[in-house]
Formats: C-alpha cells, sequence, structure tokens
C-alpha cells in the first residue's frame, strides 16, 4: 500500500509545477508543502541525501516567492551558454563529493542506495546553479538526475516518487530537444549565408533554445526541480 506521506508530499508538488505553469503564486506554499513532506519521506525511506536536498529546494522556493512579490519580473533574464568542459568538470567534482559522502554515510548510518542517492544531491546543487544562471546547460544535467531518481526512488519502491520523476524526465529531455534543435537551425541557416544579418539569422533559430530554458526559469524548474519549478525541476533539471 502507497504510504499517505508520499501521496500527499508527490500530490502537493505535482500542483506545484501545475501551478508555476500557469504562473500562480501559489506555486510557491504548495512546493513548500510537497518538499517539506518529501524530506520525511526520504529520511524514512534510508535516502538520507534525497532527504538533505529538500532544504535546498526550500531555500530555492522561498527565493522565488519573494523574488516574485519584490522582484523585477519585467526583466527579461539573458540566457548564456557554459564551456562544456567546464560543466562536465563541475559534474566530475560533484560526483567525487558524492562518493565521499556515500561512503561516509555507508560507514556510519544505515543509508540505502548511498551512492546513487549522493549522486541526486551532488549533481542537483550543479543543475540548480546552472538553472539560476540561466545557463542552458542545466536541462542534460536534470536529464542524468531525474534518469538516477527513477532507478533510486523505484528500487525503494516508492512508485509516486517514480512516476512523479520519470515525468521530469521528459519534461527535462524535451529541454535538450529544444536545445539542440535551436543550435541545429542556427548553424543551417548560417551555412546557407543568405545575406541576412548575423542577428537575424541567429534569433529565430536560438527562440527554440530560449523557450526551452525560459520553461525551466519561470516554469518547472522554479517550483523545485528541476523544475520544474526550482524543485527538480527540476531537472530540476
Amino acid at each position: 500500500m502507497t504510504d499517505p506521506l508520499e501521496i500527499a508530499a508527490t500530490a502537493f508538488t505535482l500542483l506545484s509545477v501545475i501551478l508555476s505553469v500557469k504562473r500562480s503564486l501559489w506555486q510557491f506554499p504548495t512546493g513548500l508543502v510537497g518538499v517539506s513532506l518529501g524530506f520525511f519521506v526520504f529520511w524514512r525511506a534510508g535516502l538520507y541525501s534525497s532527504a538533505a536536498l529538500q532544504p535546498i529546494f526550500v531555500a530555492a522556493l522561498v527565493y522565488g516567492w519573494w523574488y516574485w512579490i519584490r522582484g523585477d519580473q519585467n526583466r527579461v533574464p539573458p540566457i548564456r551558454s557554459t564551456p562544456l568542459v567546464v560543466v562536465l568538470g563541475a559534474c566530475g567534482l560533484a560526483l567525487a563529493a558524492a562518493g565521499l559522502g556515500a561512503w561516509g554515510l555507508e560507514t556510519l548510518t544505515d543509508a540505502r542506495m548511498a551512492l546513487p542517492d549522493a549522486a541526486i544531491l551532488a549533481l542537483s546543487v550543479v543543475a540548480q546553479l546552472l538553472l539560476s544562471l540561466k545557463r542552458i546547460e542545466n536541462w542534460p544535467v536534470w536529464v542524468a538526475i531525474n534518469a538516477i531518481s527513477v532507478f533510486v526512488y523505484g528500487s525503494q519502491q516508492l512508485w509516486l516518487y517514480t512516476a512523479l520523476y520519470a515525468f521530469f524526465f521528459v519534461n527535462a529531455f524535451s529541454g535538450v530537444v529544444g536545445v539542440a534543435a535551436g543550435d541545429a537551425w542556427t548553424g543551417g541557416r548560417q551555412k546557407a549565408g543568405r545575406g541576412t544579418s548575423l542577428n537575424e539569422r541567429g534569433k529565430h533559430g536560438q527562440a527554440a533554445a530560449r523557450d526551452a530554458v525560459r520553461r525551466g526559469v519561470d516554469g518547472q524548474d522554479d517550483a523545485g526541480q528541476p523544475a520544474r519549478t526550482s524543485f527538480r525541476h527540476r531537472g530540476r533539471p
């Protein structure tokens, strides 16, 4: 039988995602309830790294709520790209830290799936940072996080969370496809060289990439994964 606490946690998280798509202020309180309940779900399941991730999502939601009320909503955030070597380096360092943390958890606690669970935490920090900086590369990191999450939560029979993160995986993967499509369009137009300006050739091709990132910035990833409103969105990324 599914744990009532897991039902409530996933229901509030999903509701927060839906409200974020509708640009409703209620995405933040519902998201806070969802991730707060999620802390106890993961803790009871022995997934201590996933439990530790929830306060980070709480902080992201509180900041998002504050920015929504008092920030400059009329300013469009610039979308940028990060060199691949930087992203890979950050992920490598995160996974190294995850390995060290997993060793500590296995030595000192009864943690389950310590290594992949720690990888979820470490990579989520990287993805959330990329998302906060409005970097396109947050999407593939969220894809990896969500894939690991489906494996870990399914292994621990947290079926509602497994389904939720499968949804996050599809959402993040669509973001990656959108970014790739934008890059391909821009590259094809530049090779064609039809006499239009560089700005004119690039602005339409980059629209898909920008829309994909803004779905992460303004949609699901602002509520938590990510997410994904900032929950990861969030995956997320």
